[in-house]
């Protein structure tokens, strides 16, 4: 194995509690590879916490997370028409809670017993029920089988004014929905909608801050490979770029196959982190951008782009490191494939893998 993730399972466990006891509200979501933890082992930590509620993306994640978790499981994508009803993709399980975006599936789904939330359409623009025809969905609303409204929030912008806006339209119509299912509101942000929210509880979904909230409970780790010297004038890697001055080159596992190297999307790109994306390219290509390979807690250099499964970097002198250690690689989990995956106790030191004090 040549890149891997450690997991410090006491400090991920007594984050993941500490963050639950100052957020009650949150219902933790369990999407695509767990956000890179592992989907299964993200899962044993709701059951684990017995999460009254926990939400997944995709109705085959529903099933995963029904047969091993013992609350409810909220599917975030839209029920497509065909998958709640008997034989579809979705058996029934009173523990599923479907998200309907649409008048076509709601009337589908209403009088068949089974549990939903109906979302509503949002700055995000992804899918929801207009505004305008809340009046038409009273009735709905009030089914039993209802399970709230959900609302997914832009992370940026007056997230309060839209989450009570939606909170005064249903007012308005003389409708009290049980829960109000958002995403993006911080701590201070729910203490100020709870005090106008009147009988419904409002719950965030969360992950990130949930799962990757302590960055050092979770760190990502290549193994050397390969060491050697590099002479003045030489070319190499892809780029074929000629080495400036003599040096040493180690070859460490983690490429473009495993998530290094690669460009993630930002919320807003704004000219000046065009202009230092723009600068990391042209310093890559000269051999002097910074990698995200830590060795005595400094980054080191690329040496050459990133290649699939591993990359090089210079390093200070041929002794610094040896085939077999292992370097501290800061990643952003959530996009990144590993080799393998640790799980350390409580009776392990905080030392490197391999590499004592790095």
């Amino acid at each position: 194995m040549t890149f891997k993730l450690v997991i410090d399972q006491p400090r991920w466990e007594a984050h993941v509690d500490a963050y639950l006891a100052e957020h009650p509200w949150v219902v933790p979501v369990v999407k695509g590879d767990g956000y890179g933890v592992g989907a299964e082992r993200v899962l044993a930590q709701c059951r684990r916490v017995q999460a009254p509620v926990v939400a997944v993306g995709t109705p085959a994640e529903a099933q995963q997370a029904l047969a091993s978790t013992d609350g409810d499981v909220l599917v975030l994508f839209p029920t497509l028409p065909g998958e709640a009803l008997p034989g579809g993709a979705l058996p029934g399980d009173a523990r599923l809670v479907h998200t309907v975006a649409s008048e076509t599936m709601l009337r589908e789904l209403l009088g068949t017993g089974r549990r939903f939330v109906v979302e509503v359409d949002s700055p995000m623009g992804r899918h929801g029920i207009e505004w305008t025809r809340l009046p038409s969905l009273v009735d709905a609303l009030r089914d039993e089988h209802c399970e709230g409204v959900a609302l997914h929030n832009p992370p940026s912008g007056d997230r309060v004014e839209l989450v009570s806006s939606l909170l005064d339209r249903l007012g308005e119509l003389g409708v009290t929905v049980p829960r109000l299912y958002a995403s993006h509101l911080t701590a201070e942000e729910v203490g100020r909608l709870s005090g106008s929210a009147g009988d419904t509880a409002v719950l965030v979904r969360t992950g990130t801050d949930l799962w990757l909230g302590d960055p050092a409970a979770l760190t990502a780790y290549g193994q050397v490979i390969d060491v050697h010297p590099v002479a003045r004038g030489r070319s190499i890697g892809y780029s074929q770029r000629t080495a400036r001055k003599d040096g040493w080159l180690a070859v460490v596992g983690g490429g473009t196959a495993h998530g290094v190297g690669i460009e993630t999307a930002r919320p807003r790109m704004t000219p000046r982190l065009a202009a230092r994306k723009a600068a990391r390219v042209v310093a890559t290509q000269l051999g002097g951008a910074p990698s995200p390979f830590r060795l005595d807690g400094r980054r080191l250099t690329y040496a050459d782009v990133p290649h699939m499964q591993v990359s090089m970097v210079s390093v200070p002198s041929g002794n610094a490191v040896r085939p077999g250690d292992w370097l501290a690689c800061d990643m952003r989990i959530t996009v990144t494939r590993f080799d393998e995956v640790e799980v350390r106790g409580a009776d392990t030191g905080a030392a490197s893998p391999g590499v004592p004090g790095r």
